[in-house]
Formats: C-alpha cells, sequence, structure tokens
C-alpha cells in the first residue's frame, strides 16, 4: 500500500466502520454475498470510497455496467467516485459483453485471466474488487474456481485487500462453502421487510483481522443523500 500503513479500509461510512471493527481488514479477501437488490454493489461502493478518500488506489472490475453506468450509480447514493477516477486513483474494468451471453468455454479463459491479471498489476492497486465474481464463476469447473481463489488469497499476503461479491446459489454448494472457507471475510446480504418498509440486512459472518469488535448483524438502508444509512437494530424488531 505504498508508504501507508494502515490496519484497515474505512469505508467513509463512521458508523458503519464502528459496527465493522474499524473497517475492512488490511490484508484480507472478501467475500459479499447476496441476491439482487441486497445492496451488494453499494456496500462495494462505499468501502472504494472510503479507500480513496484514504488515498488508496482501487482497481473495480464490474462484469454488470459500463464504466459511464458505474460512475452515474455511485452518484445516485451521494458516492461519487468520477474525480478519482479522472484523477487515475480509480481504474474501472467492465466486463460486459453486449448481447453476448456468458458460456463455459468464456467463463473458463476468463477466470484465470482475472487471476493474471490481478497479479500483474499489483504494485498499481491497493484494493481490488470484482463485482460480480458469480458472472465469472457460473460455468467454471471447481478446479478452476479455486485456483483463482487461491491466487487472490496469495496475492492479498502483500498487504492488499481484494473483494468479491457473488450472488448465492450461482455455483454448486461444495464450491460455496470451500469458497467461503478460503476468504478471510464473508459477509452476506439480504433484504427484508420490517414493518411495511424494505430494509437490508448484513449479516458478519466473520471479519478475520479486524481492529476491534464486530457487529454480527447490521441494517441498513440505502439514502440517495447518504448512501449506506445505518438503521438501529430496534427499528429492525419494530
Amino acid at each position: 500500500m505504498g508508504d501507508l500503513v494502515m490496519q484497515a479500509i474505512p469505508t467513509g461510512n463512521e458508523e458503519l466502520d464502528m459496527r465493522l471493527g474499524g473497517g475492512i481488514p488490511i490484508p484480507s479477501l472478501i467475500m459479499i454475498e447476496g441476491d439482487h437488490g441486497s445492496g451488494k454493489s453499494v456496500l462495494a461502493q462505499q468501502i472504494v470510497y472510503g479507500a480513496l478518500k484514504s488515498g488508496l488506489r482501487v482497481f473495480y472490475v464490474t462484469t454488470e455496467a459500463t464504466v459511464k453506468e458505474f460512475i452515474l450509480q455511485s452518484k445516485r447514493v451521494s458516492l461519487d467516485l468520477s474525480q478519482p477516477f479522472i484523477k487515475g486513483m480509480l481504474k474501472i474494468y467492465p466486463i460486459h459483453l453486449e448481447g453476448a451471453r456468458w458460456t463455459r468455454e468464456t467463463a473458463s479463459k476468463m477466470l484465470p485471466i482475472l487471476g493474471k491479471f490481478a497479479m500483474a498489476t499489483l504494485n498499481e492497486w491497493d484494493l481490488f474488487v470484482v463485482d460480480s465474481f458469480s458472472v465469472l464463476a457460473v460455468f467454471a469447473s471447481v478446479e478452476g474456481v479455486m485456483d483463482v481463489l487461491t491466487r487472490f488469497k496469495q496475492i492479498t499476503s502483500s498487504n492488499r485487500v481484494i473483494i468479491l461479491t457473488i450472488h448465492p446459489n450461482s455455483m454448486g454448494e461444495d464450491v460455496m462453502i470451500r469458497a467461503r472457507a478460503v476468504c478471510d471475510g464473508y459477509i452476506r446480504l439480504r433484504a427484508t421487510d420490517f414493518g411495511g418498509r424494505i430494509v437490508k440486512v448484513m449479516e458478519v459472518i466473520k471479519l478475520r483481522g479486524a481492529t476491534g469488535p464486530v457487529d454480527s448483524t447490521i441494517v441498513f438502508d440505502v439514502d440517495p443523500a447518504f448512501g449506506i444509512k445505518i438503521l438501529p437494530i430496534s427499528f429492525a424488531r419494530t
């Protein structure tokens, strides 16, 4: 991480950092799992926002948006990433084939390329995000997925952080169990109806290396004016 000495990446949201025991531990390989609409991309962008504010360099690989769409998404939730992108602190790599469908052959080629790319550019980034990893892994072999995760794990030992977002049930349960075990952090997201209002629930299953106590359950909403807004647990139980 250059000359920076940090134990955790702050998210730029003080209350979220407090609930996560200080932020995202350095080094670590983190899996964020959740269905569509559960807040995976917003949480990833919140972490990216905090990393950039701390002077860290970010590579963001997206299978779900173009560069323009990604920047617009960040602006909609007040996590404007356009300036860091212009300055080169944030580099966005869309893997988006318009009108094309992922095939077993494509996936089997893309996964190792992604691993090699992360390794080859190691000195150019501090935080590497893949959103969504499951799009690349869904048709890949068990060995292919585990090879890439093992490579990612080795890369993070160089004081780096890699975050993967993933859809549940996108791969076989055997692969999912092994993938979760390899990761230092495993965060599960879901959308739930509380009192007629849809909120998001973050379950921190594990966060190895956290610098302080971690809340196992964090309830939040996505506020266009604030980004992630933590809600009191008492609200969630009403």
